[in-house]
């Protein structure tokens, strides 16, 4: 597998660093990496097509995205036992808690009385709208 993703991700590296160094004709000097030949190859590839030399670039992205996501398909599926049972513990600790509707924090002001409302209730009290219970007379 690992030499299936080398022979996927060199030529890749290879195409994209020639392309990004051909676009803006960072030549070193060289006619290979100049914006003559980047021209003249996706004209080729355009005429071979019969599409405009323009799309050629975009056309190609694609092809890398789709091979990309093949290529990572098949990696998922063959390293599964190392990432599978790790994925489904995590889910299941994410939705473990959809069922109850018991809060998960303290929503009252710093400060106020602890109590709850069942308490206040048996005690007899009565809860002011702004602030703590007051015992009942």
């Amino acid at each position: 597998m690992r030499v299936i993703l080398l022979l996927w991700v060199i030529p890749l590296s290879l195409f994209w660093g020639w392309f990004a160094l051909s676009f803006y004709d960072i030549s070193f000097g060289t006619v290979f990496f100049s914006r003559e030949l980047h021209d003249l190859v996706f004209n080729i590839y355009g005429n071979a097509l019969g599409v405009p030399s323009t799309d050629v670039p975009s056309m190609v992205a694609w092809a890398c995205i789709v091979d990309t996501g093949v290529i990572g398909s098949i990696a998922a599926f063959r390293w599964r036992s190392a990432w599978l049972p790790q994925s489904r513990a995590w889910l299941a600790g994410q939705f473990a808690g959809y069922g109850r509707v018991e809060p998960q924090f303290d929503d009252r002001p710093a400060g106020s009385v602890s109590r709850t409302r069942q308490e206040d209730e048996r005690q007899g009290a009565t809860a002011l709208p702004d602030g703590p219970a007051l015992p009942a007379e």
